[in-house]
């Protein structure tokens, strides 16, 4: 009897496009509503970045979490409290091996956009967090202390996102001894997520109105779509290092082989909202 062709790459694939529209875009909806509750006018939205006019508050004169918090730093902190939730959830429950590879990398994507952005904080006081720190000039000893904070919690917690998903991978894999498996699903559950996610954050980082500001730049858009690494790294511990074997298998789950283009179709729609519409962005006021 003839095998049955494993088309489970188009569903990686697929589910990888959606948990990206999900991710970054849905960073900047944290910052459009951080600066609607605090009172805040939006002028657009866009995936790569949200202005507003904040002539109405006073965000120098803001108690140190609220100044945070509305300049910038809501999003990564958002993000970062979502990708621990999704962990415990995928730590936790069974369920079907589709919604178990969507969540995987969902969850592998809110934890680097978070604490990347903790990471690029941190090290090169850049990011939402570089707007954060504009907002600090009154008190530069409150800086230093935040970007060490920022630099041990990005830096430690990025490294624990790599081994992360590469215990992930291993639900996975039913013989963590045979490398071509491992190659196998490391390539698909995470090495496709940097190669979709960094073309496409850098396209919206050019279609951006930010980009016409100079608010944006081609290097900041390299150097913030470097969030991506850690499943790059989730693919060389999983697939090519074998780091960390399990001490008994934790397989539960084939990837999909068969294709499911109605999800295929799905992620292609969203990819493409995002470069076209949340690229240029949406003028608000």
């Amino acid at each position: 009897m003839e095998a049955k062709k494993d088309f489970s790459i188009i569903n990686c694939i697929s589910t990888a496009m959606i948990a990206i529209f999900f991710t970054v875009p849905v960073h900047e909806l944290f910052h459009l509503l951080t600066y609607i509750i605090y009172g805040a006018t939006p002028t657009y939205y866009s995936g790569g970045a949200v202005d507003a006019i904040t002539d109405s508050i006073n965000i120098d004169g803001m108690p140190y979490f609220h100044r945070i918090m509305v300049a910038g730093g809501s999003a990564s902190i958002l993000n970062t409290i979502i990708g621990i939730a999704l962990a415990v959830i995928l730590i936790k429950v069974k369920m079907g091996p589709t919604l178990r590879l969507f969540l995987t990398q969902y969850t592998g994507a809110h934890l680097s956009v978070g604490i990347g952005y903790f990471m690029i904080g941190g090290f090169f006081g850049a990011g939402d967090w570089g707007q954060v720190f504009s907002h600090f000039s009154d008190d530069p000893g409150m800086i230093t202390a935040i970007r060490i904070v920022l630099s041990i919690i990005g830096g430690g917690g990025i490294v624990i996102v790599f081994f992360f998903l590469n215990y992930l991978s291993h639900y996975f894999i039913e013989d963590h001894t045979d490398k071509k498996e491992r190659l196998g699903v490391a390539f698909k559950l995470h090495l496709i997520m940097p190669l979709i996610g960094y073309p496409l954050g850098m396209a919206v980082t050019v279609l951006s109105p930010a980009m016409g500001s100079g608010d944006l730049s081609i290097g900041l858009g390299l150097l913030y779509n470097m969030m991506w690494v850690p499943f790059f790294w989730g693919f060389m511990f999983t697939g090519v290092m074998h780091t960390l074997p399990p001490k008994k298998s934790r397989f539960l789950y084939k990837l999909p082989s068969k294709p499911n283009w109605i999800l295929f179709a799905i992620g292609i729609i969203l990819t493409l909202i995002d470069i076209f519409v949340f690229g240029p962005g949406i003028k608000l006021n």
